[in-house]
């Protein structure tokens, strides 16, 4: 019964199955599975002390009055009076009549939803809810569901009640032992109870229970696929390391590693030790230092007569980590190393290659050529790598830089070889959900800043006063020769949203703010050799202010910027707002964020002040993850992962206890055999309860 459509189990218009299966619920499953996102109160008021003014209430009294009126827009308005147990009278109003109350003789004792106000001395209520009795609809808690007309709660309500007891009908796929352990409910009965508790907690109960299993689903998935490649892959590239070249290594180094970057190293070449390919994600705050560990644990592969891919996002990061690798090695290896009778780092340039779009045709197929014959040791590039005509002799270790913005099938490219694979991601993402995102990968994080960064001092600019004080600052920090971020939402001018956008700012800065100043500006609908050529001119300093959309969010270093500016700050969440900040404050000057509210009403103000407090990326993310959801934030879709409903992300103890239990399950049963419940609901790609 759970697989029938609903076309042929409720009662409803063709309008609504269409709109239904535009929102992916076509059979009765679908739509028990479609949860409420909140409760809300509907115990009945029957006196006036009863009552919260300013809120929604349900009022519980006698509609003495009911009569039609007529606008002088022509259009019909009802008014009617309640009077409730104590006397107190409650002028209502409806914008439109209600179809209940069209035959209803007054008197009447009913019930009325709507938020109770009071206007010159006398109680009102305005376009309320009508109900004749007590129902699904009142009397209690009721559930309120997303919306999407002509779907509505009221309407989502009336089916989901009336089909409840085919929830029995769902087969538990958690085993046993965990309900127990756990104290969790059957799946039965969480269904039921996220729809209809009979009171809060067990809808508490409920989305824990429904939550747990969204994760311990997740976890079997990707630890079954961790521990699967383990024992199916062995290393190929299984080297030891000698600690005292680490040391030797480390001391040609122009500063002093932190120690996170140095226990995130030790990770990595104890990785390359074990019987398996390392899969391990290096996370770590926007300029934390996570290159200079990629190229470490390089140059400890390298000497052992293997190669090193690393792979950028961009042509401009791609050419940045280039120069950055030809300082590494001359530093490192001054003479050159010999394995194996073969010269591995002799002269720089010939030993580390970069491979990217704009490399010729000719220059290309010499490189590949090159790869192919293992002439070639560290090989940095973008998407340009990853074709099937870049054949590696040798390949060891890809490093991955911004791993979100390449797909699964992309990285599988580099790792096919049963490659050791270090991803690098700058986004703060707390260890919570970086354990289900990333569940298959081991974790290290850098969360220092190398030694002497300065923090980046971030104020909030909501009044033209301050706004003022900001553009002096900037033209001064601009007299004494530092560079400008300027950020806007939008590209062009919309309709649709109230926002700032790059062309008109662009104008609006170069001819009215700053016209004795060099303005440039970028965003994402340029192509990317343009975008590159305007990024390398702001690094040479051709220009001060350069306006951009987001498309800065992970790019070249400017040492000399010093300040960013963000316009409509209050549309971006933290984490993203502190991956803005980071493009600045990497040089000894002192840096400036100055966060532009677009909306002065905007409540987000508040939000935003955790930006002047903090410049912990980790810390932020927390917060975001509490205001806005991980949906939101990290836009969990494009990470692969199913549309969470229940999930608590903040619970750090519940999702451990997820993925404990879910790595004992596979301990004994890693092909899910004696768990078959479990087995299809891991292999299904639909239905996730």
């Amino acid at each position: 019964m759970l697989s029938s459509p609903l076309s042929g189990v409720i009662r409803t218009t063709k309008h609504h199955l269409s709109k239904l299966e535009s929102m992916g619920i076509v059979t009765v499953q679908d739509l028990l599975n479609f949860f409420p996102r909140a409760l809300e109160s509907t115990e009945p008021a029957s006196r006036s002390a009863e009552i919260t003014l300013g809120n929604k209430n349900t009022l519980d009294g006698t509609l003495q009055s009911f009569k039609k009126e007529r606008a002088k827009s022509g259009k019909y308005f009802a008014k009617g009076v309640m009077v409730l147990d104590d006397g107190t009278s409650i002028d209502v109003i409806w914008f439109q009549i209600p179809y209940s109350l069209k035959s209803v003789n007054m008197p009447r004792r009913l019930f009325l939803i709507g938020k109770v106000e009071r206007d010159y001395g006398k109680l009102k209520i305005l376009n309320p809810e009508v109900h004749l009795e007590t129902n699904v609809h009142v009397g209690g808690i009721r559930p309120i569901y997303p919306e999407s007309p002509p779907i509505t709660a009221k309407w989502l309500r009336e089916k989901i009640s009336g089909m409840l007891t085919l929830a029995n009908e769902f087969k538990d796929p958690l085993p046993p032992e965990i309900i127990k352990a756990e104290n969790l409910m059957d799946l039965p009965t969480a269904i039921k109870k996220i729809h209809f508790p009979g009171n809060k907690e067990e809808w508490f109960e409920a989305k824990r229970r429904l939550g747990f299993q969204e994760i311990f689903e997740i976890q079997v998935r990707v630890l079954q696929a961790k521990f699967n490649r383990e024992q199916s892959h062995k290393n190929p590239y299984r080297v030891d390391f000698d600690p005292e070249q680490i040391k030797k290594d480390l001391a040609t180094l122009p500063f002093t590693l932190t120690n996170q970057q140095k226990k995130s190293l030790l990770d990595v070449l104890e990785d390359f030790k074990k019987d398996r390919s390392m899969h391990r994600l290096l996370q770590g705050d926007v300029g934390s230092g996570k290159t200079i560990v990629a190229f470490l644990a390089g140059l400890h592969l390298v000497r052992q007569g293997f190669q090193v891919a690393i792979l950028a996002p961009t042509e401009i990061l791609a050419q940045q980590h280039y120069i950055s690798l030809i300082e590494f090695v001359k530093r490192t290896l001054p003479e050159g190393l010999e394995h194996e009778d073969e010269l591995l780092i002799g002269d720089c340039t010939e030993q580390c290659a970069l491979l990217t779009g704009s490399v010729t045709a000719k220059n290309k197929k010499l490189t590949k050529e090159r790869l192919r014959l293992g002439k070639i040791k560290f090989l940095i590039g973008t998407h340009a790598i990853l074709t099937h005509d870049t054949v590696f002799n040798n390949l060891a270790l890809a490093v991955i830089d911004e791993q979100h913005r390449f797909g699964v099938q992309q990285r599988a490219l580099l790792a096919e070889n049963h490659a050791h694979v270090l991803a690098m991601t700058a986004t703060p993402i707390p260890r919570s959900l970086a354990l289900t995102i990333y569940g298959d990968q081991d974790l290290s994080i850098i969360a220092e800043k190398p030694a002497g960064r300065k923090e980046i001092i971030t104020r909030i600019v909501a009044d033209s006063k301050t706004e003022t004080l900001c553009y002096r600052f900037i033209e001064d920090q601009i007299t004494k020769g530092r560079q400008i971020f300027w950020v806007c939402p939008l590209v062009e001018e919309s309709e649709a949203i109230e926002a700032k956008n790059v062309l008109a700012e662009y104008v609006r800065i170069n001819e009215q703010l700053f016209p004795n100043r060099r303005v440039e500006y970028l965003h994402g609908k340029m192509k990317p050799n343009e975008k590159d050529g305007i990024m390398q001119r702001f690094k040479n300093h051709e220009f001060d202010i350069l306006v951009s959309t987001s498309v800065i969010e992970v790019g070249v270093d400017i040492p000399n910027s010093t300040v960013m500016v963000i316009e409509n700050s209050e549309r971006f969440g933290l984490a993203q707002l502190h991956q803005f900040r980071g493009r600045i404050g990497r040089n000894d000057y002192q840096s400036y964020c100055f966060l532009m509210v677009g909306d002065k009403k905007d409540k987000s103000k508040e939000r935003l002040k955790a930006m002047e407090k903090s410049n912990d990326g980790f810390y932020l993310s927390e917060i975001d993850l509490k205001l806005r959801g991980s949906g939101e934030v990290y836009g969990l879709k494009q990470s692969g992962l199913p549309d969470l409903k229940c999930a608590d992300f903040t619970d750090v103890e519940g999702m451990q206890k997820a993925r404990d239990w879910a790595t004992k399950v596979l301990e004994k049963d890693l092909t899910l055999e004696n768990h078959p419940r479990l087995k299809r609901r891991i292999e299904s790609e639909t239905d996730y309860f």
